[in-house]
């Protein structure tokens, strides 16, 4: 396991152009809302020092005062926070193609080729978005029926038995969104390198692969770990700076930037973990049937030539 991982983060660091590009474009995308949100927000509070108050901490009668007077000025940004989400989604399924080709190709990292990559997997790679999105819809509905059944099992129980019941709830409900999620990251790696497959097909063999395998959802939860050590290290540095003064809000700005960056680049070491380990043990891909009609004894020498190829 030690060993994928490793080559893994290798693989993904000695592409550091690539990782940086899709941080850019990721961080373009934070700053088309936040440009005109912050114009927005200096201009209605009209030289007030209240949104100071939010630096040392939240405080919701300021964000009260400030929707009762101007509320009506951030339903626009609403809807493009939301359509900038759609995007991003977009923007990482399309990427994933050109990650995969630039792992495969081993060579330096050039912009056109990446985004040629990109496109070429890209209808196929939306495919099994959508067909994760129906499993982790799945699972959202099988979650909350188990969640019903254990606050009902639980009711009128102290705190500790209700948090012991609720345990393997949150176990069960992790383990089966960790599953369909690395199901879709296997299913990409599979499609990439057997262009024969649908998309369906494609991530029925990586969810059989991965129970045949379970070692791989072990690399999984190790760089979900690691995430999470990441998440627990920005809070902590959140909490120690503060942002009480212009240059430890920029500080903070670096730290926040910083951790999107380790967010792109776990992503990508997900995505590398899968190539890695298909690339050491393959799928099996059962040869398709060719079906010859022969219409007559006899074939010319064009058709023999064909069929002995």
């Amino acid at each position: 396991m030690f060993t994928i991982l490793s080559q893994a983060f290798n693989r993904t660091a000695r592409n550091w152009k690539m990782v940086l590009t899709v941080f850019t474009v990721n961080l373009a995308l934070g700053l088309i809302l936040a440009a005109p949100l912050y114009k927005v927000l200096q201009s209605e509070a009209q030289g007030s020092l209240e949104f100071n108050k939010l630096i040392g901490g939240f405080d919701l009668t300021v964000i009260i005062d400030f929707l009762s007077t101007s509320g009506k000025k951030l339903p626009p940004f609403w809807l493009l926070g939301f359509v900038l989400s759609l995007l991003y989604l977009v923007l990482n399924i399309f990427f994933a193609g050109g990650i995969l080709s630039q792992y495969a190709l081993r060579g330096t990292f050039r912009i056109s080729e990446f985004l040629r990559n990109c496109t070429q997997y890209f209808a196929k790679f939306l495919l099994v978005f959508l067909i994760e999105l129906v499993a982790l819809l799945g699972v959202c509905i099988i979650s909350f029926i188990f969640l019903g059944v254990v606050l009902i099992a639980s009711d009128g129980s102290t705190e500790p038995v209700q948090m012991a019941w609720l345990t393997p709830f949150f176990l069960i409900s992790g383990f089966l969104f960790t599953v369909v999620l690395n199901i879709g990251n296997y299913a990409k790696v599979i499609l990439f390198k057997n262009l024969s497959l649908n998309a369906w097909l494609g991530f029925w063999k990586a969810a059989n692969y991965i129970f045949q395998n379970f070692k791989t959802m072990r690399i999984y939860w190790a760089i979900i770990a690691v995430a999470v050590i990441l998440v627990l290290v920005y809070l902590f540095l959140e909490s120690a700076i503060g942002m009480n003064s212009v240059f430890k809000i920029f500080v903070m700005f670096i730290v926040q930037q910083a951790f999107i960056f380790g967010r792109v680049f776990i992503k990508m070491w997900m995505l590398s973990g899968a190539f890695d380990y298909l690339t050491l043990k393959p799928v099996p891909i059962s040869p398709t049937p060719v079906f010859v009609a022969n219409n007559s004894t006899e074939l010319s020498g064009d058709n023999e030539s064909k069929l002995s190829e």
